[in-house]
């Protein structure tokens, strides 16, 4: 066997770490966002070396490289500007040179590492002179990024770096697929990547900007395109591949695409995955035999990084759920997850499919998804799953109004909803906002709530509970009726029972009636009978139930029981 570098054997980092979070942002199973700022000691340098020219140019600020970076933020103009020493910052909408200028001014206050932009025509001479003044490098952004994938792996990067207090195996830190996928780059002198049986990318190595668009869209999305999916399966190439203990050579599969060699990552008999090359030719045998023997060692890391993930979610659920309860530990357990005191928003979401293991699965990838996108937004939060919801608690900012900040939740949560795409349809509540901790257990009803509302048959995938708030009181109602023994009671039990034994079906009609706010045309066409027809029958509803419809509290109520009455039977 081809003998790998020793810190790829056991994993090692070769930066120093401070301090790190009780429990890990690291992908794919991120729980928290800026649960602690971590000093991960990572150069500027180092880190535009990895992207290789892939997304990033140095635009302005060689002497700056040298800073050291600890985490990744999205700049929001209409957000309280808050940077940590050490941040990389990304100027989302920065459209002008005194924008550009004077957040520039701003971040060398703060000692921010650098500042991304996207990349313009031209940087005028005033922007490059007051990057040199306040020591901030200035990075450019290719076009054809969008600023959530490049936050996402920006904050990829700098996690393989990060050790994790407590969590070793023998003398290493957990999950360093990273560095291994890099030491596996250097042995076969191409780039690659790790990826599990989903073809979803769990690391990769520099030097992608070697490889083709493919493989830049693959990291970029964190998976596989669906395209290249298809024509793989069709063309049985993962059917070899899981079949064969031996790397297998893959052709191109479309213009301007280069060939792949592929191995399969086994632990005894179960494939977990795969290392893929990108490559002009065919490997030469020693380094087939070197990413053969690469292989069985990938199965080691896999198998930590997946037993890493499976803890921290056990872990980031009994701490969310101990906040979310309230009492003595709320306060610890929040500050464990990195939450500040003041004011919190909720949010409540569930997968629509039916209870069982895809609702699991669904479920576990609304989590990891969620806490993706608050991470590269940079909401202080957590989230976990709790029972049967996936909850995400959010410190907010204590000197905005309160609709600005559900608006806002709102629209972030939209935004999240649109990303996910077709495979999973979701729906997502948001919950008043909790000044603090104490007011989460009302907060936390208000979202699951109108989860329900939303399953009901609300054609939105997400809602504030105001927005919902007389649905959720109907939804309440049909509660309260499902918990007495006889449902329908009083005038509406009469009319219920005058249809079942004559087959006529008064009950309809007044419920249209009372749809229709009294207008009898209306409602009489609702039920395709002559409006004369339904004066007569309103007549009779009145003789058989001795319900007065002109009395406006009886057709309130009378239209709430119905209405609950009709969920409970759906």
């Amino acid at each position: 066997m081809i003998a790998l570098p020793a810190t790829v054997l056991c994993g090692r980092t070769t930066a120093a770490a401070g301090r790190a979070s009780p429990i890990p942002t690291t992908w794919p199973g991120v729980f928290m966002a800026d649960t602690e700022k971590k000093m991960a000691r990572v150069r500027l340098q180092r880190l535009v070396d990895d992207l290789g020219g892939t997304l990033l140019e140095v635009i302005e600020g060689s002497e700056a490289l040298a800073a050291e970076v600890t985490g990744v933020t999205i700049f929001d103009p209409r957000d309280e500007l808050m940077i940590w020493p050490g941040e990389l910052v990304l100027g989302v909408g920065l459209n002008s040179e005194v924008e550009i200028i004077d957040l520039i001014r701003k971040l060398g206050a703060a000692r921010a590492a650098a500042l991304v932009i996207k990349t313009p025509a031209q940087i005028g001479t005033a922007i490059r002179e007051s990057v040199r003044a306040h020591d901030v490098s200035l990075l450019g952004l290719n076009g054809t990024a969008s600023w959530f994938q490049v936050a996402v792996l920006l904050q990829t990067l700098l996690d393989r770096w990060t050790v994790i207090e407590g969590r070793h195996f023998g003398d290493s830190p957990v999950g360093d697929l990273f560095a291994f996928a890099n030491a596996v780059s250097a042995l076969v002198d191409a780039p690659v990547t790790v990826e599990d049986r989903a073809s979803r990318v769990l690391a990769f190595s520099g030097r992608q900007d070697e490889a083709d668009r493919g493989r830049v869209e693959t990291i970029l999305g964190r998976q596989m395109p669906k395209g290249p999916i298809q024509i793989l399966e069709e063309r049985g190439v993962f059917r070899d591949l899981y079949s064969s203990h031996e790397p297998i050579y893959v052709p191109a599969i479309g213009p301007g695409m280069l060939p792949r060699v592929a191995v399969a990552v086994r632990a005894g008999s179960e494939v977990l995955g795969a290392l893929w090359v990108v490559v002009r030719e065919p490997l030469p045998e020693h380094r087939l035999r070197a990413l053969a023997d690469a292989a069985e060692l990938a199965a080691l890391h896999m198998l930590r990084q997946r037993n890493t993930m499976d803890f921290d979610r056990q872990l980031s659920a009994e701490l969310l759920g101990s906040v979310l309860a309230g009492g003595v530990g709320a306060a610890e357990a929040a500050s464990r997850l990195g939450l500040r005191d003041g004011p919190l928003c909720v949010l409540a979401g569930q997968p629509l499919c039916a209870p069982g293991a895809e609702f699991e699965s669904a479920g576990q990838r609304l989590a990891d998804a969620l806490a993706l996108h608050l991470a590269a937004i940079r909401a202080q939060s957590a989230v976990a799953i709790v029972g049967r919801f996936v909850y995400a608690v959010i410190s907010v900012a204590a000197r905005k109004a309160r609709e600005d900040v559900l608006r806002h939740m709102q629209s972030i949560t939209s935004d999240f909803v649109s990303r996910l795409g077709t495979r999973d349809r979701v729906v997502i509540g948001i919950g008043g906002l909790a000044p603090s901790l104490p007011g989460l257990g009302k907060a936390r009803t208000e979202a699951e709530r109108t989860v329900r509302v939303l399953r009901a048959g609300n054609k939105a995938a997400v809602a504030c509970f105001e927005d919902v708030y007389l649905e959720t009181v109907l939804d309440q109602l049909s509660d309260v009726l499902a918990g007495e023994a006889d449902h329908a009671r009083g005038p509406i039990a009469r009319l219920m029972t005058y249809d079942a034994s004559n087959g006529t079906d008064l009950t309809v009609s007044l419920r249209a009636y009372l749809e229709a706010f009294g207008d009898v045309k209306a409602a009489a066409g609702a039920v395709n009978v002559h409006p004369n027809t339904f004066r007569y029958r309103l007549k009779r509803i009145h003789e058989v139930s001795g319900i007065d419809l002109n009395d406006s509290r009886t057709r309130l109520a009378v239209l709430m029981q119905l209405t609950a009455a009709s969920n409970l039977s759906a």
